[in-house]
């Protein structure tokens, strides 16, 4: 009985282990009772205390986008795209200098005449009416840079082309350079046909 005595605790250890157990039987209820569904609420719910992992997928809106990172690797290359049809348009072309003579070309072209300043009439070796003529300004042994429009066209009359003084024909190209001021003058050019 000694035994006894000398372990009886004393009445503060009572209420301690009292107010212990309590404390413990009431979290632990508390955590075996699930929540009534939309019981809680902003009010009870403390800022910032929520993580995007506690929400489902498009729970949340998104919010701005933000800067673009920098780009990634590039890719293997994918297959090749199928073959295009076998085009029927083929390009001929020339660029020929003030003086008429043709510094490079695609082939088959000729001076046929340089009747007066600033007009060159092309033989282009195959029919042109019908086709897109496009001429522009070159520097070919030409580094004036104050040189009006360059202008083309089919010779041999008719709705699209123009008479032209020799070889008035479907198979060549008038071509007049003008200076600043808008009179004929020599000035080297390119001239293509399409088609």
């Amino acid at each position: 009985m000694s035994v006894l005595k000398r372990f009886r605790p004393s009445p503060a250890m009572v209420v301690a282990s009292l107010a212990l157990l309590l404390a413990l039987g009431g979290t632990g209820y508390a955590a075996s009772q699930a929540l009534p569904r939309n019981s809680v609420t902003t009010i009870q719910v403390k800022d910032r205390s929520l993580l995007a992992r506690d929400f489902k997928a498009g729970q949340l809106p998104r919010g701005a986008a933000g800067p673009a990172g920098p780009a990634g690797p590039a890719g293997p290359a994918g297959p090749a795209g199928p073959a295009g049809g076998a085009g029927s348009a083929a390009v001929k072309w020339a660029l020929v200098r003030a003086d008429g003579g043709i510094a490079a070309q695609s082939g088959g072209i000729t001076l046929a005449a340089k009747p007066s300043a600033g007009v060159y009439i092309l033989s282009i070796g195959s029919a042109v009416t019908g086709k897109p003529i496009l001429a522009s300004g070159g520097y070919a042994a030409d580094a004036g840079d104050q040189r009006g429009e360059t202008t083309a066209g089919p010779c041999g009359g008719g709705a699209e082309g123009r008479t032209c003084p020799t070889s008035d024909n479907t198979s060549s190209v008038f071509v007049q350079t003008r200076n600043n001021d808008g009179f004929p003058a020599d000035h080297a050019f390119y001239v293509a046909v399409l088609g």
